[in-house]
């Protein structure tokens, strides 16, 4: 009986690869994504000058503060997107296991964006940055964790 695929999800708050682990354990790139607004920094993204509102009653501004950090919205769309291709992939029922490779603050962001169907298919998490390695080091890093 052949042996389902498992997906390999190494990510950080910018870039993700998606791998798959087929009969033989090799690790086949499957996707790529890269999200250009992490890497411009919060400075790259905003204004000079933080929002303001209005006074109830009279003229006066007052500058606020935004209730989440931008970088923290821009790793929960970054996480959002992740898993809408892992759902699409899930869908089309191209693996049965999920490893999810990441940054424990990252892996947060994708634990909130993980749907009920999908987080159900999850077998392991790594809480490392795996990001910049090569395949063949990964395929050793995650076999030497296993």
């Amino acid at each position: 009986m052949k042996k389902q695929p498992t997906w390999i999800l190494v990510a950080d708050r910018g870039r993700a690869r998606v791998f798959e682990a087929g009969e033989d354990d090799r690790l086949n790139e499957v996707a790529c994504f890269v999200d250009p607004d992490a890497r411009a920094g919060e400075s790259g993204l905003t204004t000079d000058r933080p929002p303001t509102v209005n006074e109830s009653m009279g003229f006066a501004r007052h500058s606020i503060e935004p209730h989440t950090p931008l970088r923290d919205k821009i790793s929960a769309r970054f996480a959002r997107l992740l898993c809408d291709a892992l759902e699409a992939g899930r869908n089309e029922r191209r693996f049965e296991h999920l490893v999810l490779v990441a940054p424990p603050r990252f892996l947060g962001a994708l634990h909130k964006a993980l749907g009920e169907a999908l987080r159900k298919h999850v077998v392991r998490e790594i809480r490392h940055d795996f990001t910049e390695l090569p395949a063949h080091d990964l395929q050793q890093r995650l076999s030497a964790r296993a």
